[in-house]
């Protein structure tokens, strides 16, 4: 699955993608111009508006790339687990231990990208697809309405992401955190 914006050079537009992330992760999303992302990706900033019309729209776009494969690997995890609860946990503790590991999507713990993630990469029409999509497969219920679906995948989200970037008075094990999702998460998503 790969999020691909124009049938230019896939190749070239791949390099662009992943110099906009390793741009952000230098310098901050602040101080990163489009002339930045250009030169990391050996490329002119012509072609890079060729490929995208702003450094916003590169960054998401990069951000989107790498939610995709998180969540293929997400679900490849989660469906040895015969049911919804299992799944919600294990995808929830698997999100916990590997989003901080992932080169791009690491960046959600940092507290000055927060607002852009909220902006862009969080409330996008695309992202909200993606989580959408990633948890119907989760809970495994086809028949939900649309309007449930998007509370619980809402819920679950703030849930994950303040459990990613807010410390807790206390430090759990994995067993003592299952426990926790168990009677704090799944009574919030109704399951």
């Amino acid at each position: 699955m790969a999020v691909v914006k124009t049938k230019q050079n896939p190749d070239t537009q791949a390099r662009i993608l992943e110099a906009a992330l390793a741009c952000v992760k230098r310098w901050g999303i602040e101080k990163v111009t489009l002339n930045d992302i250009a030169q990391e990706a050996g490329v002119t900033r012509p072609t890079v508006y060729s490929y995208f019309g702003s450094r916003d729209e590169v960054v998401r776009y990069a951000l989107m790339q790498s939610g995709l494969v998180f969540a293929e690997e997400l679900l490849k995890h989660v469906e040895r687990f015969n049911s919804p609860a299992e799944r919600v946990i294990e995808a929830t503790l698997f999100a916990l231990k590997r989003l901080p590991k992932e080169p791009a999507l690491a960046l959600l713990a940092e507290s000055n990208l927060v607002s852009f993630f909220n902006t862009y990469a969080l409330t996008s029409p695309e992202s909200h697809q993606i989580r959408r999509s990633l948890f119907r497969q989760i809970l495994g219920d086809s028949n939900m309405a649309e309007d449930e679906l998007d509370e619980v995948t809402e819920v679950a989200t703030r849930f994950l992401l303040s459990l990613l970037t807010m410390q807790g008075n206390k430090k759990r094990n994995d067993k003592e955190l299952r426990g926790f999702l168990e009677r704090r998460l799944l009574p919030a998503l109704g399951i």
